[in-house]
């Protein structure tokens, strides 16, 4: 399991590297993001407490991302809006490591993965949506193999954790080519 906790850490490194072009109303959330999955990638790889850790940082992960998409492709978020979507999924996701119930921490990241979609979904032709589509359906792979028991599904959480992370920081890059904006910073993809 430490290989592919190790994955998601580069993953969440990336990200980090990946939004630095990006507004600041998206950088914050998606570096908040990959700060959480950073934690989860370090609690799976030493085994210090993986379960309550899961619980906890995936559900507020994947709200987080659903507000950094929401802030990327249509407006900054109102800051009580933003707020009560994510002490929701916090109280989620400390409820579910409470109680050992991960059918309460899957519920936020399926609804934060299916609103990604649907953020993504008027503009489907368009690169960054496309990315953002895939993302969400990562978010939902990642929802899923939480709820699964066995070392596999552990495999796949974290690796659909990694890449829905990593698609919509690469969204967030990809809406900022494609509305032509100027970085202050260069991202990896400046050089293309």
């Amino acid at each position: 399991m430490t290989a592919f906790a190790l994955v998601l850490l580069l993953a969440a490194a990336a990200a980090w590297i990946a939004c630095g072009g990006a507004p600041l109303r998206t950088r914050l959330y998606l570096r908040l993001a990959g700060v959480l999955y950073a934690a989860l990638a370090v609690s799976e790889a030493f085994q210090v407490a993986p379960a309550a850790v899961t619980d906890i940082a995936s559900t507020l992960g994947a709200a987080v991302l659903c507000v950094a998409a929401f802030a990327g492709f249509r407006r900054s978020p109102r800051w009580f809006s933003a707020t009560v979507v994510l002490v929701l999924a916090a109280s989620c996701g400390i409820a579910a490591a409470a109680n050992d119930l991960r059918a309460v921490a899957a519920v936020p990241q399926l609804l934060s993965a299916i609103f990604t979609f649907l953020i993504a979904r008027p503009g489907l032709w368009r690169r960054a949506s496309v990315y953002l589509a895939l993302a969400s359906l990562c978010m939902l792979g990642t929802a899923a193999s939480a709820l699964a028991p066995g070392v596999m599904a552990r495999a796949g959480f974290l690796l659909f954790a990694a890449a829905g992370l990593l698609g919509v920081a690469l969204a967030s890059d990809v809406l900022v080519e494609d509305l032509g904006g100027k970085r202050h910073r260069t991202p990896v993809g400046a050089g293309r």
